[in-house]
């Protein structure tokens, strides 16, 4: 998830591999349509419930908090984090 969806409605966001020294080998891009697919695409399952100082809170809720995003994302808050999945998931995408 990040806020450049916002701008960017009907595509992707990707996120590469790092070098060992720490830099991204692809930084965070949204320049391929949200139907996109390649060989190295896969899937990464992640709770909608994290621990944050001994009580369970919402993922979203944490990603549209002003300090507790920090914890999940360098880019600050995400608004409407639900609405945002939501306009992501009505994608449609033809396969041959």
């Amino acid at each position: 998830m990040t806020n450049l969806l916002f701008t960017s409605p009907g595509r992707i966001a990707i996120y590469g591999w790092h070098r060992l020294n720490g830099a991204p080998i692809q930084p965070l891009s949204t320049v391929h349509g949200a139907c996109y697919a390649d060989y190295s695409h896969g899937i990464r399952l992640v709770s909608e419930t994290v621990t944050v100082d001994g009580q369970s809170r919402s993922a979203y809720d944490v990603l549209q908090d002003p300090v507790l995003s920090r914890a999940l994302s360098d880019e600050g808050p995400i608004p409407n984090l639900r609405g945002l999945i939501a306009g992501a998931a009505q994608e449609t995408c033809e396969r041959p």
